[in-house]
């Protein structure tokens, strides 16, 4: 009996390790997939995701077969890539016609008589998730924008309003804005060249930007005051909106942000705590960086080469009009992601070690910010990647919410006050 029972458990346990072997198998093949996609062996990094697919612990996703699909077309294998774009259209549901449309991995299928079908799909698609979208017209330009919880708009409830990351458009936001809206109007929108909004020739500034969501809210007749909520360089609008309308502001959540409290030398600290030299910094962002960038823009599509030309720009000028003033006396939230996901080729550093000091020193400085504030709070989500609105969205919802409560609180002092 005993030896019986000493066999089961070692069964168990390698039955246990055995699953667990398989269960890093799926992410470990996604990651070398991606990274062979890094370093432009997209041949190789194709098979690598048909190797993941087949994976008995596979969870394959919308983004993993779309990025499957870039691999193929850009390594000329255009059925495999087509399978793929069909796959995630007719299956999966799959809504972003105006980023599928731009994305230059797959100007080799542009001339295939399948591409058309395909991109009509996935435009099917999104007429169908977002019906109620709206065009609004602003110098001439199209901007597209969706509204919903319309039925709660009121005098002087917040309107909460979505910004999102880089080069991205609102789907992020389903899941958040799903639930939100059933308390409170919500709008989020496009920026131009972005999704189906139009390209209006102006660079996307913060002011142009803030004053462009400005004039929508109030075509819409969303009037202040505002909870704005943004994702990664979405957080440099609202931060900017905050400084140039800190009277229109019931709340500012940051769902990791790009780090507009950054001054010059800080983004050398991480490198240096990791045991670089200052030379060997200044030659990882020396001239073969500024040769990357070069070749950056000259690759990516325009919304994102627009957006990554301001960034720079900001980060140059430590964000001076992103904060030209301090922050609102309202509730300000940042969430910080802490799963690292990161699938950049190896380096002569660790860097996922490196991403958490660098994430630590943000953690500091974000703290710093809202401690004075009567309403300012800090959350982590160790297992999310930089999608929090996506793998935690439980988190950003109940900010929001708490944001909210906590306005409602000093409106009535405010009220109080004045009696």
């Amino acid at each position: 009996m005993k030896t019986t029972t000493l066999f089961l458990v070692f069964l168990i346990c390698v039955i246990s390790l055995f699953s667990q072997i398989i269960d890093r198998k799926y992410d470990f093949l996604i990651r070398k997939a991606d990274s062979l996609y890094q370093v432009k062996d997209f041949k190789n990094s194709g098979f690598a995701f048909s190797n993941a697919f087949k994976a008995p612990d596979s969870k394959i996703t919308r983004n993993h077969r779309y990025n499957a699909a870039c691999s193929w077309a850009l390594a000329n294998y255009p059925d495999s890539a087509f399978y793929h774009l069909k796959y995630i259209a007719t299956k999966m549901n799959y809504t972003d016609y105006g980023h599928i449309k731009g994305d230059p991995d797959f100007k080799s299928l542009y001339s295939d008589k399948r591409w058309q079908s395909i991109t009509e799909l996935v435009k099917a698609n999104k007429d169908i998730a977002y019906s109620n979208i709206d065009f609004i017209t602003l110098d001439g330009y199209k901007v597209e924008v969706l509204t919903s919880g319309m039925q709660n708009n009121k005098a002087n409830k917040p309107v909460v309003v979505f910004e999102n990351g880089m080069a991205s458009s609102f789907g992020s936001w389903d899941i958040v804005v799903e639930e939100i809206s059933k308390t409170n109007a919500v709008l989020r929108y496009n920026r131009p060249r972005i999704g189906e909004s139009e390209n209006d020739n102006l660079p996307p500034t913060t002011t142009h930007i803030v004053n462009n969501l400005r004039k929508m809210l109030l075509q819409k007749g969303l009037k202040p005051p505002y909870l704005l909520v943004s994702h990664s360089f979405g957080g440099a609008y609202i931060r900017s909106f905050a400084s140039m309308y800190p009277e229109e502001i019931a709340g500012l959540v940051f769902v990791d942000p790009v780090d507009f409290t950054q001054k010059k030398g800080d983004g050398d600290l991480p490198y240096l705590e990791i045991g670089l030299t200052q030379h060997q910094i200044d030659s990882i962002f020396g001239k073969p960086y500024g040769n990357f960038i070069e070749k950056l823009y000259e690759e990516m599509p325009g919304f994102y080469v627009e957006e990554v030309k301001i960034s720079r720009s900001l980060y140059n000028s430590e964000f001076k009009e992103c904060a030209s003033n301090p922050l609102p006396n309202v509730p300000v939230h940042f969430i910080q992601a802490g799963g690292y996901t990161s699938n950049e080729a190896p380096t002569i550093y660790d860097r996922e070690k490196m991403w958490r000091i660098a994430n630590n020193l943000k953690m500091k400085r974000w703290l710093a910010l809202i401690n004075p504030l009567k309403h300012g709070k800090y959350f982590y989500s160790s297992q999310s990647g930089h999608y929090i609105q996506q793998d935690d969205p439980d988190l950003v919802i109940s900010s929001i919410k708490l944001a909210l409560l906590d306005y409602s609180k000093i409106k009535k002092e405010k009220e109080t006050n004045r009696q």
